[in-house]
C-alpha cells in the first residue's frame, strides 16, 4: 500500500538527476512537512554525494537499480526529457509514485501509456508546471473563473527570452539537437498556460522561423509563433530565443477586462473601464494599473525579504514557483491532485507541443543522435596538450597551434562536446579531467608542453579550491612525473591591484599583496600561480605564465563585464567614470602569445602580460557597440563607492541569515574593476615578438563590430 501525505511516517523522496534543478526542488521539498529527502541518484557519484552532503540526504546512489531497490516512496525525476517516459515507467513498476519536470515527454501516446500504468498501480503521477502556481497567475485564473473578465475573447501567451547556448554553446546540449526540441524545452510553458485557461484548442496554425545553422550540421528557429482558437475564443502563442528586452507573459480579454501577467516578475493586473467619461478614463485606467503594478513590485519585495529572513525557499519567482508546485502535489498526494500537476494535464501539454511543432512543419521533438562532426586526425604524434580548449581562448588557441603544424590533444569532459567544438581541426580529443591522474597519464603520454586553460566557478571559497586548485596541483604534478619540457599557465589581470590611476603595471609587478579582499575568481587564479611557482622553485616545473587581459572578438559577449555591469544587452553602470583606456586585447591576439609561448627559449619561471595598447575606454566600447547593433545603450558612469554600498547592504543580509555563501565585502575589489592604472605590455612584444593589434581600427572591427555580429546573427 502507497504511503500517503497524511500518514504518520513522512513520505521519503528520492531525486533522479542532480543537475542544476535539483538545488530548486530540494529547497521546496525542505519547507514541506511530511516530507523527507531519502536519497540522491546520478551516474556521477562527485554530483550525487554533493548533493546528499548539502541537502543532508542520507543515500547517495549512482546507478538507477539502486533507486528502484530503495524504500523511495516518491521519485522526482530531474533528467533530460526523452528519458522521462522510460524512468518513469520504470518507477511506477517498482512500486514508486513519481513527480516529473516538465516537459512530461516527447509524446503525447507515450504519457499517456505512463498515466494509465499509474493509475493501473494505484499510484501518484505528477507533473511540474510551475509557473502556473504564481500568486499573480492564480489572481488571473480566479478573475477568469468567477467571470471578474467576463466571456473570454482572446489570450496572448508569450515566451520572448534570449537562449545563450545559441550564441555560446554547449551545442550539444539536447535542445538543439532537433527541431522541436526547443518548442518542447521552452514552448510547454506556453502550453501549459493555454491547456489551463481554455483546454484543448479546436483549431491551429503555426509558423517556425529566423532558422540558424549550428555546429553539427543543426538548425534551429529563434521563433515559434501559433495561432489558434477554442470555441469563439482566439489564441496567439509567441516564443523568440533571439537576444532582446525579455518578455513572459499572459495577457487575457474578455468582455468585461482585460488582465495581464508577467510571469518574469510575478506582476498581475486588470484594467477595466473606470469612467464614461472618454476625457479622463485613459487617465483613470493608467493610474489604476500604475497602483496595482506598483503594490505588487512592494509586496513581491516584502514577501522576498521576508523569505530571505525565514530562511525559506521561494526568495525569487522561480523557485517559488517551483516551491507552490511541489506543495500543490504534496497537499493532494493520496487524493485528486491538483489539475495542474497532474499527469493527464501533463499529457495535453504534450499533445498541444506536438500539434504545434507539425503545424509549424518542423521536425518532431527526438532523442539525442550522433551530432555529424568533421574529425580530422591529427597532424601528426600529439606533443602539446590543451586543457580548456573548447573555451572561447581555448579553441583560438587549438587553431593556432594546428596552423603551426602541430600535433594537438585536447583532454575535455565531454568528447562529443569538444569534437563540435573544435570540428574541422585536426586534433586528437580523449575523455578526462584534469583532476584524474589515471585520465591524465593517458593524456600526457608522449606530451611535451601542456597548456592549462580551464578555470572554475562558485559561491565559495571551497568551491575554488576544489574545482581549480587542486585540480591544477594534480596536473602540475602529472606533468612533473612525466617530464614535459613546458607548462604554460594562464592566469589573468583580474589578480592586479590596478585601482590607481599612475600606476603602470608590467609583466613583472607581483599580483596584488591584498588577495583576501578580491573576488574568488581573481584570488583562485593568483592561488594557482603561487602554488605553480612554488613548484618551478623547488620541483623544477616548466612553468610559464601569461596574463590576459579583458578578452573580445567574436563569441565574446558585446555586453562585456570587463567593462561595465551589464543588467541587461543595453543597460549597464560604467565602473566609475568609464574614461581610463581599458586594457582590452583580441581573442586572436591572446591565442598567437600562448602559441609563441611554446617554444621561446629560456622563458620558464616568467610572466607575460597579454594586454593591447590602452585603445578605448569604456564609454568609447560602449558607443561602438551601440553603433554596431542599431541599439541604444543606457550606461552611465557609476561612482565606485555606490557599487560597494549596494554590496555591503546584500551581504548584511546574508550575514544576519548566515548564509553559507556570506562574505565580507572589499572596497579594494569594486576599486579595481575600474582598471585606472596602465598595463605595459613591451615585455611580451619584446621577448616572444609578439604583435597585437595595436590600432581603434581593428580593435572596433574584430573585438567589437565582430561580436556583435556573432551575437545577434
Amino acid at each position: 500500500m502507497t504511503t500517503t501525505a497524511t500518514s504518520l511516517q513522512p513520505l521519503k523522496v528520492g531525486l533522479l538527476g542532480a543537475g542544476y534543478i535539483l538545488q530548486a526542488h530540494a529547497k521546496a521539498l525542505g519547507a514541506i512537512g511530511n516530507v523527507a529527502l531519502h536519497a540522491v541518484c546520478d551516474l556521477s557519484k562527485e554530483r550525487a554525494t554533493q548533493a546528499a552532503a548539502e541537502y543532508a540526504i542520507p543515500n547517495a546512489y549512482t546507478t538507477v537499480a539502486q533507486l528502484l531497490a530503495s524504500d523511495c516512496d516518491v521519485v522526482h525525476v530531474l533528467l533530460p526529457p526523452f528519458l522521462h517516459e522510460d524512468m518513469a515507467r520504470q518507477l511506477l513498476l517498482a512500486g514508486k509514485s513519481v513527480f516529473l519536470e516538465k516537459p512530461m515527454g516527447l509524446s503525447s501516446a507515450e504519457c499517456q501509456s505512463v498515466v494509465d500504468l499509474a493509475a493501473e498501480r494505484k499510484l501518484q503521477l505528477g507533473v511540474n508546471h510551475n509557473f502556473l502556481f504564481l500568486p499573480g497567475y492564480e489572481q488571473l485564473r480566479s478573475e477568469v473563473a468567477d467571470g471578474t473578465i467576463g466571456t473570454l475573447d482572446h489570450v496572448t501567451v508569450n515566451w520572448l527570452f534570449a537562449l545563450g547556448l545559441i550564441q555560446f554553446g554547449p551545442h550539444n546540449n539536447w535542445i538543439l539537437g532537433s527541431e522541436g526540441n526547443m518548442l518542447f524545452e521552452l514552448g510547454s510553458h506556453i502550453a501549459a498556460f493555454t491547456c489551463d485557461l481554455l483546454g484543448p484548442l479546436d483549431d491551429l496554425a503555426a509558423v517556425a522561423s529566423f532558422g540558424i545553422d549550428l555546429p553539427g550540421d543543426q538548425r534551429v528557429y529563434r521563433h515559434w509563433n501559433a495561432i489558434g482558437r477554442r470555441g469563439n475564443t482566439s489564441i496567439t502563442l509567441n516564443l523568440s530565443v533571439a537576444p532582446g528586452q525579455p518578455d513572459r507573459s499572459v495577457h487575457v480579454r474578455g468582455s468585461a477586462a482585460a488582465a495581464h501577467f508577467d510571469f518574469e516578475r510575478d506582476i498581475h493586473w486588470i484594467e477595466q473601464v473606470r469612467s464614461n467619461s472618454a476625457m479622463f478614463d485613459q487617465l483613470h485606467q493608467a493610474r489604476a494599473s500604475a497602483r496595482q503594478i506598483g503594490g505588487q513590485g512592494w509586496r513581491n519585495v516584502r514577501r522576498y525579504l521576508g523569505a530571505t529572513f525565514a530562511r525559506q525557499p521561494h526568495t525569487m519567482a522561480f523557485q517559488s514557483s517551483i516551491s507552490r508546485s511541489v506543495a500543490a502535489f504534496y497537499a493532494t498526494f493520496g487524493g485528486t491532485l491538483d489539475a495542474r500537476v497532474s499527469g493527464q494535464f501533463g499529457v495535453e501539454v504534450i499533445r498541444l507541443c506536438e500539434r504545434i511543432v507539425k503545424a509549424a512543419g518542423a521536425a518532431p521533438a527526438a532523442p539525442p543522435k550522433p551530432i555529424r562532426t568533421h574529425d580530422v586526425p591529427a597532424l601528426a604524434r600529439p606533443t602539446v596538450l590543451v586543457v580548456g580548449g573548447t573555451g572561447f581562448i581555448g579553441k583560438r588557441l587549438v587553431k593556432a597551434l594546428v596552423d603551426r603544424g602541430v600535433g594537438v590533444r585536447v583532454l575535455s569532459r565531454s568528447v562529443a562536446s569538444a569534437r563540435l567544438a573544435l570540428t574541422g581541426l585536426p586534433v586528437e580529443v580523449m575523455q578526462g579531467s584534469h583532476d584524474d591522474r589515471a585520465a591524465l597519464d593517458r593524456a600526457l603520454d608522449g606530451i611535451e608542453v601542456v597548456y592549462h586553460l580551464a578555470k572554475a566557478t562558485g559561491q565559495r571559497w571551497a568551491d575554488y579550491v576544489s574545482g581549480d586548485v587542486e585540480p591544477t596541483r594534480v596536473l602540475a604534478e602529472a606533468a612533473l612525473a612525466h617530464k614535459v619540457k613546458r607548462f604554460i599557465y594562464t592566469g589573468t589581470i583580474d589578480s592586479h591591484d590596478s585601482a590607481r590611476a599612475g600606476d603602470v603595471i608590467t609583466s613583472d609587478t607581483p599580483v596584488d599583496a591584498n588577495l583576501a579582499h578580491r573576488n574568488l575568481y581573481a584570488r583562485s587564479k593568483a592561488a594557482c600561480e603561487a602554488m605553480l611557482q612554488k613548484m618551478h622553485k623547488e620541483q623544477g616545473l616548466p612553468l610559464v605564465i601569461f596574463r590576459p587581459g579583458v578578452v573580445v572578438g567574436e563569441g565574446s559577449p558585446p555586453a562585456h563585464w570587463g567593462v561595465g555591469m551589464f543588467h541587461s544587452d543595453t543597460r549597464a553602470q560604467l565602473w566609475g567614470d568609464g574614461s581610463t583606456k581599458l586594457p582590452l586585447v583580441l581573442v586572436d591576439d591572446v591565442a598567437e602569445g600562448l602559441a609563441l609561448g611554446m617554444a621561446a627559449p629560456g622563458i620558464e619561471g616568467q610572466v607575460f602580460l597579454l594586454t593591447d595598447e590602452p585603445l578605448l575606454t569604456a564609454q568609447e566600447y560602449v558607443a561602438e557597440v551601440q553603433a554596431a547593433s542599431s541599439t541604444r545603450i543606457s550606461a552611465p558612469a557609476t561612482p565606485i563607492w555606490r557599487f560597494f554600498v549596494l554590496d555591503v547592504a546584500k551581504e548584511a543580509v546574508k550575514h544576519l541569515i548566515r548564509h553559507p555563501n556570506r562574505r565580507v565585502p572589499s572596497y579594494r575589489d569594486w576599486n579595481c574593476r575600474a582598471h585606472r592604472a596602465r598595463y605595459d605590455n613591451s615585455k611580451t612584444r619584446q621577448v616572444l615578438g609578439w604583435q597585437p593589434a595595436g590600432t581603434r581600427e581593428a580593435m572596433v572591427r574584430d573585438g567589437i563590430v565582430a561580436a556583435v555580429r556573432h551575437y545577434f546573427r
